[in-house]
């Protein structure tokens, strides 16, 4: 199942990317599914995808709005009542280039926004906020009470992690659609590959695909991924997951791309393997504070960041903290994490791959970590991941260090 949210400025990679699957199309042991808001007058239409579109099943939907979870969940239960399978896989095609600021204008509007004025969606649509999923995170942070407030929630992570909460959502009705997990979700999409991501998914997929860094034009080789599902459909899932690691990255190479690509795999079970040495690491990091909390600065500043500076990879975050903390419970600890973080069968991170000089040290998994004075995001708390350990009370006490 893959869900193209296109009705934007990439709709036309879009077209690029359906194309690549009609190259190879469904078979006798695979159906490949299609949801795709086009931009323009065409809407959005559902697509039993044929090789080179010859007796391709093609539902026309009218105009849908994919930003709305319920869109999505309409989607797979088309999928689970039409096209039955043994395994599933789903991938979410992100919102393209961003929201435009005539449709943040629309839905600053719809809920009645506070002392709005329609410059203020150009301002948004220019921040973090323009690149979220669900159109559900721009109406909670357009519905507060002021201009001012919305400027600190659009920057803060706080629409990173108001989509995870929402993607949770939609995947756990997805579930119960299928009647078990999802067997892998693939984002063709940015900044997905992040731990708080994948602890709110994890009761709900089996694998998931993403990449730590924003995603170049291209996204997914779909035509050399199908090929090799088609041509393999007994291929077992971990497999399947890492030869799409690999294919992505050499995609980039091949062309030779010239900025950082990033994607990796992870197996969702074995997510405690890295959970617990952070929380390890959070506590050894709060007892440090506040005497050597410009230690901690010192080692965020020199690793790899994404989304604004709200997302760190966490093995080269561990591996300054290991160079340059006074405190041996922190250097053990930061160890210990990135080691939990190695890439390989019966780990966290199934496989990873990367090229360019930004993410040379990079493991393939983020986690948040704003910098000292930023603010931290007051969604962050919704997650599950800030829930249930202790990274977010390590970040309440470097903030107030």
């Amino acid at each position: 199942m893959v869900y193209m949210a296109g009705d934007n400025n990439l709709s036309t990679a879009g077209e690029n990317d359906l194309e690549e699957m009609r190259r190879v199309g469904s078979s006798d042991a695979v159906n490949v599914l299609v949801e795709f808001d086009n931009a323009g007058a065409r809407g959005t239409n559902r697509y039993l995808v044929r090789r080179n579109g010859v007796g391709e099943r093609l539902e026309a939907m009218g105009e849908t709005d994919s930003g709305d979870p319920r869109t999505i969940v309409d989607f797979i239960a088309w999928a689970a009542k039409e096209y039955p399978a043994e395994r599933t896989a789903l991938i979410l095609w992100n919102h393209g280039g961003g929201w435009e600021p005539s449709e943040i204008d629309r839905i600053a509007r719809s809920v009645s926004s506070t002392r709005y004025t329609a410059r203020e969606a150009g301002q948004r649509a220019a921040s973090p906020l323009g690149k979220v999923f669900f159109r559900t995170t721009l109406e909670t942070i357009l519905g507060l009470a002021s201009p001012d407030e919305r400027a600190i929630c659009s920057d803060d992570g706080s629409g990173h992690s108001l989509d995870t909460v929402e993607l949770g959502k939609v995947l756990e009705q997805a579930v119960r659609l299928l009647g078990r997990p999802i067997d892998l979700l693939g984002m063709d999409a940015c900044l997905m590959s992040n731990l708080e991501v994948a602890y709110q998914v994890r009761p709900y997929v089996r694998y998931l695909v993403a990449s730590e860094e924003n995603e170049p034009n291209d996204g997914w080789p779909y035509h050399t991924l199908l090929k090799k599902l088609v041509k393999e459909p007994s291929l077992a899932t971990p497999e399947l997951a890492a030869a799409i690691v690999e294919t992505y990255v050499r995609s980039y190479e091949d062309q030779g791309y010239p900025g950082p690509v990033t994607l990796a795999a992870l197996d969702l079970s074995h997510i405690d393997k890295v959970v617990e040495p952070l929380d390890a690491l959070a506590d050894a990091l709060s007892a440090s504070l506040p005497e050597r909390a410009h230690e901690l600065w010192t080692a965020q500043r020199g690793a790899a960041h994404f989304w604004h500076n709200t997302l760190w990879d966490i093995a080269h975050f561990c591996e300054q903290l290991e160079k340059g903390a006074g405190s041996g419970a922190v250097r053990k600890a930061a160890l210990r994490a990135r080691q939990a973080l190695q890439p390989g069968e019966g780990g966290f991170v199934l496989a990873e791959a990367h090229r360019g000089e930004k993410v040379s040290r990079c493991c393939g998994v983020t986690v948040y970590l704003l910098p000292p004075l930023a603010g931290i995001s007051r969604y962050y708390g919704e997650l599950a991941y800030a829930k249930g350990h202790r990274w977010a009370s390590m970040l309440e006490a470097y903030h107030a260090a």
